[in-house]
């Protein structure tokens, strides 16, 4: 497994994902992939406040259900816990809830959920941008001093705000945003469509900030919902109506063609070279979120965890 750095935290290069947790995956399937997960090398967990909420199981379910595991399995010291707070409310994803009382009692929800003391590195999963970013961060360094996170990070933040939010912070002497958790993957979206117009996908202009900050990147839905690997077994009439309308376009399919290449290259699975092109970034480190649902398709893809390709190739491949 190769390893990245944010703050002083050491996290897997892949990250799994646990937004179905404790709903659409079962706890016992859930154990399974957690146990999975851990046996294969991996060691950073990432999960959210609202994880659940999509599916009908209420806040918190995925923190409850990776909460039980950590208790069940006495591994917390060899877990790092990545969470998200400060999600809108789903009926107005427009509304903030950055303030501090908010950030705190998600927080607080949290830990208590997890069964733990403090989290490894907390995520503002949107942004407020009616909200300056110094009380931001102010109250952000507040939840530090306290013990109850190590570090924090930005979900669906861009560089404009990343940007002034660390300036502040190093000119005050307070600790500033880690990392970005943000869209990336090898597969282009369609231009218009978007089920949630408050994400925030990786560009040139983004890629940009990054590389000259060093700023680390978690990489959320870093496979693209599967698109390349449901393609590979079964072409277009493998793809639900919403994927084609998602990611079928011939950018996508060339880019199936050269990932195709790239496994058949380096000997490496279609899964394994998906994540591989992020992970093998050097420009700043990179780590992927990967959502997976059986054991077969989370070894599948940790068959990428210690695979690191050509980056100057990977970043022209990319269009970076």
């Amino acid at each position: 497994m190769i390893f990245k750095t944010i703050h002083d935290i050491k996290v897997s290069s892949i990250v799994l994902g646990t937004d179905t947790f404790g709903t659409d995956t079962s706890e016992t399937e859930s154990f399974a992939l957690l146990d999975s997960f851990l046996e294969l090398g991996g060691t950073t967990v990432d999960t959210a406040r609202v994880y659940g909420c999509h599916y009908g199981g209420g806040d918190g379910i995925s923190e409850l259900t990776v909460g039980k595991w950590l208790a069940s399995r006495k591994c917390r010291d060899h877990v790092v816990i990545s969470t998200k707070c400060a999600h809108p409310p789903l009926d107005s994803m427009t509304t903030g809830r950055l303030s501090r009382e908010e950030i705190e009692s998600d927080i607080d929800a949290s830990l208590r959920a997890l069964g733990v003391d403090y989290i490894d590195i907390l995520w503002l999963h949107r942004d407020d941008t009616s909200r300056s970013v110094e009380e931001i961060v102010d109250t952000l360094n507040l939840m530090v001093q306290k013990g109850k996170i190590r570090c924090f990070g930005g979900s669906n933040w861009k560089a404009e705000r990343f940007a002034p939010a660390n300036d502040y912070a190093q000119r005050t002497g307070k600790d500033g945003f880690a990392a970005s958790q943000i869209k990336w993957s090898a597969a282009k979206s369609a231009p218009g469509f978007c089920d949630d117009p408050t994400l925030v996908e990786m560009d040139k202009t983004e890629y940009e900030y990054y590389a000259e900050s060093k700023m680390p990147v978690f990489a959320f839905a870093s496979q693209a919902k599967g698109f390349f690997q449901k393609y590979a077994r079964g072409g277009e009439d493998a793809l639900s109506p919403k994927a084609k309308k998602r990611y079928l376009c011939p950018e996508n399919l060339a880019m199936y063609e050269k990932l195709n290449a790239l496994s058949r290259e380096y000997g490496i699975s279609l899964s394994a070279a998906v994540v591989s092109v992020l992970t093998s970034n050097t420009d700043f480190d990179t780590a992927a979120i990967v959502g997976c649902k059986t054991l077969e398709q989370l070894r599948d893809t940790m068959a990428g965890a210690d695979v690191v390709l050509p980056y100057d190739e990977i970043k022209q491949l990319l269009n970076m």
